[in-house]
């Protein structure tokens, strides 16, 4: 399909998501690769990206409606987490677009209409040659909360690649990436502090760069150790 103009479909997309600010270690590489592929295929895609709840696939499902906005692409962006609360009307007509894009899909769990709607938008997709991407957080298996055979049948035909974690020996140089990325001033001795002293687990050390950025652009002050340990109250 070659449609000419792009669309965002209801719900907001955050602006700042994109390929290139996604840090990427080598385990991940393969899986960035493919998405960049699906982005601009020609034929309609199948895929279910998976990840933990802060492993980075929403960040990724929505860097992946930014690059088709890039690419002049229609597409369809449904959080699943807020959608269920609009009903499945929502689903209807989306297969005329290049790609739809839906998050958190285990939220269907225990909602047999969406289990409905669903599998019908994905043979609708499959006839109109639009790709269908779903993302699919935690530790959930298909089979744990999907109850349509015929869904979960479909989705088990579906290519499917995991997002992994930025592993402890990576988190150095993702948070200078990050603060690159934002232009943030973070100096090694304030990574090596936030890294001895609070969470490992790199979306939260993200999520605290981003806040003390904040506090440090509201207060006019530099991020110092000191600063950390006032706005982090370490």
């Amino acid at each position: 399909m070659n449609r000419q103009h792009h669309s965002i479909f209801p719900f907001q997309v955050d602006q700042r998501a994109s390929f290139a600010s996604f840090f990427c270690t080598p385990s991940n590489s393969d899986l960035l690769n493919r998405l960049k592929e699906i982005v601009f295929a020609e034929d309609g895609q199948e895929f279910i990206l998976i990840g933990n709840a802060r492993s980075g696939k929403s960040f990724l499902i929505q860097s992946i409606c930014n690059e088709l906005t890039l690419a002049n692409r229609e597409f369809a962006f449904v959080p699943m987490s807020k959608a269920l609360d609009m009903g499945i009307g929502i689903l209807q007509n989306l297969a005329s677009l290049d790609v739809v894009c839906i998050d958190d899909l285990q939220c269907i769990a225990d909602h047999p209409e969406w289990e409905e709607e669903i599998f019908h938008l994905i043979n609708e997709c499959q006839q109109s040659d639009c790709s269908v991407i779903f993302s699919l957080g935690g530790d959930s298996l298909l089979d744990d909360f999907i109850a349509l055979p015929d869904l979960l049948s479909r989705l088990k035909r579906m290519e499917r690649m995991k997002i992994n974690l930025v592993d402890d020996n990576s988190l150095h140089d993702g948070l200078l990436f990050v603060s690159k990325n934002y232009d943030i001033n973070l100096g090694n001795s304030e990574i090596e502090f936030l890294l001895r002293h609070y969470s490992r687990e790199f979306s939260v050390l993200v999520e605290n760069v981003l806040l003390l950025d904040r506090r440090a652009g509201e207060l006019k002050r530099k991020i110092t150790v000191p600063f950390i340990k006032e706005i982090l109250s370490l």
